[in-house]
């Protein structure tokens, strides 16, 4: 059953298939497992996927220890298994762009690639699904996502999950459960922009998903198997190395936002500097300094609503929507802030800069929200797409 929810995205329910459901699937892409001192049972696992009719498999070795040459050596000798190779460890954020690279030189007759873990925790059943769902769905970022609330769970798997879901969710106006999972299915025609990517390692996976988000571009999840084995002993998620690119990538959108408001500030002063001093100095001061912080509020908004629209959001929606709740933003929050300040100077007897300054960046978090959810709201170009598919197959 295929249900559209919020960010359309379509979202099917988990089913385990029979054996001959099994071999009239249809699966055309490839299947992607950068490995770092894999299971043991890495190679029996590339001989399943190929068995249920996976069309051909791409394994990174990204510096393994040599004690793994062995295992290597085995999967290099399976008919329409490649292996890559890197002599140290990059990472699996570059182990992934090596074999996209690879993809893109060798097998574009294939619908697209479906990312997989080494580690035992992807299903053969989850990644055949992925694979079926590439084939007709179009243009979207599918993602496996698992229930971090079975009993299972590692505390640490499922602390960092809900951490970065919750900042994800708050950033990027996204309601994903799961922002880690390695099983992703990604369209041939999009992986020329993913490989420009910055990130090496984990934090290569959540740029991805935040740039999927600033290209408008839909996440399709898919509940896949929880598994963990050993209290999840074979992942090589580092908690503090790995943990804070990713977290700087995902405070990335804010931080752009910062950096336009505080452009736009600047230009809001110099503009009033120099209205105030050279162009309207002959005027009596009151008029002049009303004059002048309407003609640089002006000009600053006008940046700071470009800078926004086009470099912060990626709106692609109509200029005079936007920019008419922009502008309704703008006074209102003109207006909590004059009335916050005066009231808490009553109150606080201290400059009244100083609370304005703090009023306005709390203000500024919250101007961030609105203009992410009601400003700079996406509409999903593919909705009325994606919906007229789920209509045709039901």
């Amino acid at each position: 059953m295929l249900l559209l929810g919020d960010d359309s995205k379509i979202t099917t329910s988990y089913y385990i298939e029979t054996n001959k459901q099994k071999k009239t699937r249809k699966l055309n892409s490839a299947v992607i497992i950068p490995a770092l001192n894999p299971t043991p049972n890495l190679v029996e696992f590339v001989y399943d996927l190929l068995e249920t009719g996976v069309p051909c498999v791409i394994v990174v070795n990204d510096g393994c220890d040599s004690s793994f040459n062995d295992t290597f050596n085995q999967l290099k000798k399976i008919n329409k298994c490649t292996v890559l190779e890197h002599e140290v460890n990059r990472g699996k954020g570059r182990a992934l762009k090596t074999a996209f690279t690879y993809f893109t030189k060798n097998s574009s007759y294939l619908d697209g690639v479906v990312t997989a873990d080494a580690d035992g925790q992807h299903a053969i059943d989850d990644i055949c699904n992925i694979c079926e769902r590439l084939s007709i769905t179009y243009g979207s970022l599918i993602l496996g996502v698992r229930n971090f609330n079975e009993s299972n769970v590692p505390k640490r798997s499922y602390i960092g999950n809900t951490v970065t879901s919750c900042i994800f969710k708050l950033l990027y106006n996204s309601n994903l459960n799961d922002t880690q999972t390695g099983l992703r299915g990604i369209p041939k025609k999009e992986l020329s922009w993913i490989l420009q990517l910055k990130g090496e390692r984990y934090d290569f996976e959540i740029n991805m998903l935040i740039n999927a988000k600033r290209n408008n571009i839909n996440l399709e999840t898919i509940p896949i198997q929880t598994l963990y084995f050993e209290n999840n002993s074979g992942s090589h998620y580092s908690t503090i190395k790995d943990s804070i690119p990713i977290f700087l990538k995902l405070l990335s959108g804010l931080i752009q936002y910062s950096g336009s408001t505080i452009v736009s500030s600047l230009l809001d002063i110099s503009a009033f500097f120099i209205l105030n001093t050279i162009v309207l100095s002959a005027l009596p001061a009151a008029l002049r300094i009303l004059i002048c912080t309407a003609i640089a509020r002006l000009i600053s908004s006008i940046c700071n609503y470009t800078m926004n629209r086009k470099c912060i959001f990626s709106d692609t929606g109509k200029v005079t929507r936007s920019a008419l709740r922009y502008y309704i933003l703008c006074i209102c929050l003109m207006m909590t802030s004059y009335g916050l300040v005066y009231t808490v100077s009553l109150y606080w007897k201290v400059n009244e800069s100083f609370i304005k300054l703090i009023i306005d960046f709390i203000l500024g978090f919250l101007s961030y929200e609105v203009q992410l959810r009601w400003v700079f709201q996406n509409k999903n170009n593919e909705e009325k797409s994606l919906r007229k598919e789920v209509a045709k197959d039901y």
